[in-house]
């Protein structure tokens, strides 16, 4: 699982003179200029201008040659964490981003964006303890605010499709469904929430190979909770009113499930920010879900075109060439993501499924048995169906009876508890 609301938040509201200007003052607490000062202004010059540009990857080893001139420099690493998190590398994006939240420990945009580096590494407890780091160093600043909703909306989504992808969890992602429509929870279901998430998040860590469907509701409860409340702040003094619109969308397509709604509010975005790759993204997710599959294919295009590491356009590609039987065209998409999140597990096991329709079994089971040694949800035995395939092509029949068997055991004790499928409560 990996956090698919990246942003595209930089520096480029602030004129070089002033960044300069900013970075060359001595900050309390950091390392004094190096005596080559000259030669360091420069490069960070050279590195903000291109990444002011978008050109991240080019941005990045001259971003480097100025660290190595002043390693704890607050603007240097953080310039680096973004561009670093903005290719694909949110591993190499950590250590430079929380360095500079130490440099600077009353700025929040160092938090900010190493909430979405744990996020994509799949470390759900950190990513939400760097968001709320985030809103407390800005006071509630719109940017924090949107962030953490953004992290919260996304979560509850996720958590959704892993409940519903069990039948013990059936029952409480409909329950949850409910609620999020309309998210009035009792207060004491509600209680101590921004504290009780990470908790909550490690819990479930914990168990990955066993559902845990309370720490589940309690979780998905909470973020919807807290994304509503920021949600709310928003709402009275958002200075940017694509950013509204973009977080109104994400409310009505993550918690109220009303794609077209949330459509009209991307495009009214759109209007202010044409070009917003998050906000096509995001267009693109509600078209997908609207039954509107070439607009949201194009819109998702236009995404990669102007950033191509938006997982959430990535994963509507893949998602529409699955849909498709187009195996092949969907492991690019499918490839990218599980590179640049190693933590995602659902990203593997599409990888594997697709790999293993594309008669590559070798690399197939890569991804699926890690992921199913983890405790992927299998219900219907339909993943161990694939292994076993997989293992057949390539001679291990020992090892394909042993998955064959297990895929039957699961796809029997489906039906024991599902005689009906196809009935009117079917999923």
């Amino acid at each position: 699982m990996a956090l698919n609301h990246i942003r595209t938040r930089s520096f480029a509201g602030l004129g070089i003179g002033a960044v300069v200007a900013w970075a060359a003052v001595t900050i309390p607490g950091q390392a004094p200029q190096p005596a080559n000062g000259d030669a360091f202004q420069t490069l960070l010059h050279q590195g903000f201008e291109l990444h002011q540009q978008a050109r991240f990857s080019e941005a990045i080893p001259v971003l480097e040659r100025a660290r190595r001139l002043s390693p704890s420099d607050y603007f240097v690493n953080l310039l680096l964490g973004i561009d670093l998190l903005r290719t694909g590398k949110a591993a190499d994006a950590v250590p430079r981003l929380k360095l500079a939240a130490r440099v600077k420990p009353a700025e929040e945009f160092p938090e900010d964006y190493l909430g979405e580096a744990e996020a994509t590494l799949g470390d759900q407890a950190l990513a939400a303890e760097a968001f709320q780091a985030a809103v407390s160093r800005g006071h509630n600043s719109e940017q924090s605010l949107e962030a953490w909703a953004g992290f919260a909306l996304e979560r509850f989504r996720e958590i959704g499709e892993q409940l519903r992808a069990s039948d013990e969890g059936l029952a409480m992602a409909r329950r949850l469904q409910g609620k999020g429509a309309s998210p009035q929870a009792d207060a004491g279901e509600v209680a101590n929430c921004a504290t009780s998430i990470p908790a909550l998040e490690r819990r479930l860590a914990l168990k990955q190979a066993h559902l845990d469907t309370e720490a589940e509701y309690k979780l998905s409860l909470c973020y919807a909770f807290e994304a509503g409340e920021a949600a709310g702040m928003l709402q009275s003094n958002a200075e940017d009113p694509a950013a509204l619109h973009r977080l109104r969308g994400d409310v009505l397509l993550r918690l109220k499930g009303d794609a077209t709604a949330a459509e009209a509010e991307y495009r009214q975005g759109l209007t202010a920010h044409a070009h917003d790759p998050e906000l096509l993204e995001r267009l693109a997710e509600a078209q997908l879900s609207a039954g509107d599959p070439e607009d949201a294919r194009q819109s998702a295009k236009a995404a990669l075109a102007i950033d191509p590491h938006r997982r959430a356009a990535l994963h509507t590609l893949a998602e529409l060439s699955m849909n498709d039987r187009d195996y092949t065209q969907a492991l690019p998409y499918l490839r990218q993501l599980a590179a640049e999140a190693p933590g995602d597990r659902a990203d593997q096991v599409q990888l594997g499924r697709a790999l293993a329709q594309t008669n590559e079994p070798a690399e197939a089971l890569k991804w699926l048995q890690p992921a199913l040694a983890a405790g992927y949800p299998d219900e219907k035995g339909a993943l161990h169906a694939l292994e076993a395939g997989a293992l057949r092509k390539l001679g291990r029949d020992a090892e394909a009876d042993a998955a064959a068997a297990e895929a039957r055991r699961l796809s029997d004790a489906f039906q024991a508890r599902n005689p009906h499928p196809d009935g009117p409560d079917a999923n």
